[in-house]
């Protein structure tokens, strides 16, 4: 049952919701410094207390700046879409408000921003016009929708858990999309791309970088060098960890060029340069693909340039530890998806590393225990350390 309270001279109404953890006071304002009036108000609230404590909320007459009778305030989408994105603030990256925002706007292109929240059910999701149907019908990928799904579950969570402004869980699920091997350039093709005579060179170096260090997209404008090292900040990581990419001194000028690019746009006031930048040389990238018609059904974008490097390092070093802690991977699971590609495939796709795979080979027909090729010194590698990292 509610009661009151005074404080700072004017009475409130003090209401305990339970929030599935622990009791929490709610104070509801009475406008009065009359103890009579906050009674007979305090018993107006106690009428819908019940109702309160499952998350509607009301405008009482004396909260209202003309008077008049007691009603429901509704909670629309919106209202808490904005209030939920204000909530994330401080407790999640920039970057993932951002993908908040997007995926809630989606979600509002095909349920009205003026529903009630506590009126949205699992079929405005998964229903014959709900919302995974009408984006799958209008393109959206299935890679993709599902990014906006994860989203999406977390606010319809928050709504219930945190805010209690559901009744219930708004319970859907993700849509399969299997294990999707990741999407590489193989050498002709990127033989094609930097043969290409209307590409600019800028933009034809930014691509070799990303090639020659599986650099994230963002990770060299996000990052700042040092030495002979490209340092990005755990904040700004994927994986939530530092990470450290050797440059040589080619890769090194090529870094100076593109963040170079970024201080342009911050010098001609740019809010988000390191986005303008890459949004750039993704749309170059884009390009790029439509020129040369690669096959859609490989979705070659920039971040391709990343799975060629771990392609073609892990045909090389054959060393999955190590290919997952230069491609910054806080999993070897995630670096092992590209052992799905068989090596001669790989052989196929890379003609130029044959030699490196036919090393294995050897190694396979020519099984000889550790202890004979640490005693007697027979065994002599195809190549260097050296050459590996030049590759």
């Amino acid at each position: 049952m509610a009661s009151i309270r005074k404080l700072r001279g004017k009475w409130y109404s003090r209401i305990q919701i339970w929030d599935g953890v622990r009791q929490r006071e709610r104070l509801i304002p009475l406008k009065t410094s009359n103890k009579t009036d906050a009674k007979v108000r305090n018993a107006e609230i106690e009428r819908v207390e019940s109702d309160i404590k499952d998350g509607m909320e009301y405008n009482f007459s004396w909260l209202k700046d003309n008077g008049g009778r007691t009603s429901v305030r509704v909670r629309t989408l919106k209202d808490v879409a904005d209030e939920y994105l204000d909530y994330r603030i401080g407790k999640v990256r920039p970057s993932t408000i951002n993908r908040d925002r997007i995926s809630l706007n989606q979600l509002m292109m095909v349920i009205h921003d003026n529903t009630p929240i506590n009126h949205i059910t699992y079929n405005h999701i998964e229903g014959n016009k709900g919302f995974i149907r009408i984006m799958l019908d209008n393109g959206y990928s299935v890679t993709g929708l599902n990014i906006s799904l994860r989203h999406i579950k977390t606010f319809f969570n928050w709504c219930y858990k945190k805010a209690r402004y559901l009744k219930e869980e708004v319970h859907f699920d993700m849509l399969n999309e299997g294990r999707p091997l990741p999407r590489y350039l193989n050498e002709y093709e990127l033989n094609q791309i930097y043969s290409l005579d209307w590409l600019d060179g800028f933009y034809k170096r930014a691509f070799y970088f990303y090639e020659h260090t599986g650099c994230r997209p963002s990770e060299p404008f996000c990052g700042e060098l040092m030495g002979d090292w490209l340092f990005v900040d755990a904040e700004d990581s994927k994986s939530r960890a530092p990470r450290q990419i050797k440059l040589t001194e080619e890769l090194k000028l090529i870094l100076v060029e593109m963040q170079a690019c970024r201080d342009m746009y911050t010098t001609n006031g740019s809010a988000k340069p390191n986005e303008a930048v890459y949004y750039r040389i993704s749309k170059e990238m884009r390009k790029v693909v439509k020129s040369l018609k690669f096959s859609n059904k490989k979705r070659i974008s920039l971040k391709s340039f990343r799975h060629t490097y771990g392609i073609k390092r892990i045909t090389v070093t054959g060393n999955i530890y190590q290919v997952s802690r230069e491609l910054g991977h806080s999993k070897t699971t995630t670096t092992e998806i590209y052992l799905e590609y068989p090596e001669q495939r790989r052989l196929d796709d890379f003609p130029s590393l044959s030699k490196y795979i036919k090393r294995y080979d050897i190694l396979e027909e020519n099984r000889i225990k550790d202890t004979v090729y640490k005693d007697t010194g027979k065994y002599n590698f195809l190549y260097s350390p050296r050459e590996i990292d030049n590759l």
